[in-house]
């Protein structure tokens, strides 16, 4: 039960329920930009490509608060010596959920274009490393699950941490990418990186772990 939790789990569990409610707000985005629902606002609009709706902040800022959870409930875990099965099935669940499921919603809503043929490379980037960090994910999983038969263990290492510090800010940067060209390319730029330090860190994992696949 949620009260009988410890602070850690509680904070993984709040996080794991903004993974819906993002959901949810990326549909209520797409059917009013798409098909006219009543059902958002825009708050500003100087052209078809520099606008800020109501989804957009609530988006950001839903998508702020769970990644600030992500860093408090380690922060603490690591702090009070806290480990509990829950914990470790579910807090990178939810991280790779959250991060995911975000992503996956952005491009289906077209938030990586912003209309301007000066950002398509770096939109082609940015696109590509997000493919990237989603097929890392299932990569490093499937290594993890292999080397669990071995009883073996890799630890988190410094390449998955710059990813999440890079994601996450560019993933808010990115919902509020319609806000200003700069804000776009920043975010674009953040995932991009991202991207980047996901793929080297899918490649350390191999390295680390390659002795226990096919046994």
């Amino acid at each position: 039960k949620f009260k009988e939790m410890n602070l850690p789990n509680k904070l993984t569990t709040i996080r794991m329920a903004c993974v819906p409610l993002m959901l949810v707000l990326f549909i209520l985005y797409m059917l009013y930009s798409r098909l006219n629902v009543p059902c958002d606002y825009t708050i500003f609009a100087i052209d078809a490509h520099r606008y800020l709706n109501v989804t957009h902040i609530l988006m950001a800022v839903l998508f702020a608060f769970a990644s600030i959870t992500d860093f408090v409930d380690g922060h603490l875990a690591r702090k009070n010596n806290i480990v509990s099965d829950y914990g470790k099935l579910m807090d990178p669940l939810a991280d790779k959920l959250l991060v995911n499921t975000t992503i996956v919603s952005m491009m289906a809503c077209g938030m990586y274009l912003i209309g301007s043929s000066s950002f398509l490379p770096l939109e082609i980037l940015a696109m590509v490393a997000s493919i990237v960090v989603i097929a890392r994910d299932i990569f490093v999983d499937a290594l993890r699950m292999q080397a669990l038969k071995k009883n073996a263990v890799v630890a988190a290492g410094i390449w998955g941490k710059l990813k999440t510090a890079t994601l996450m800010p560019g993933i808010v940067f990115m919902i509020l990418g319609s806000l200003h060209p700069v804000v776009f390319a920043i975010g674009l730029s953040l995932m991009t990186l991202g991207g980047i330090f996901a793929l080297i860190g899918g490649v350390k994992y191999y390295q680390a772990l390659s002795i226990y696949i096919g046994d």
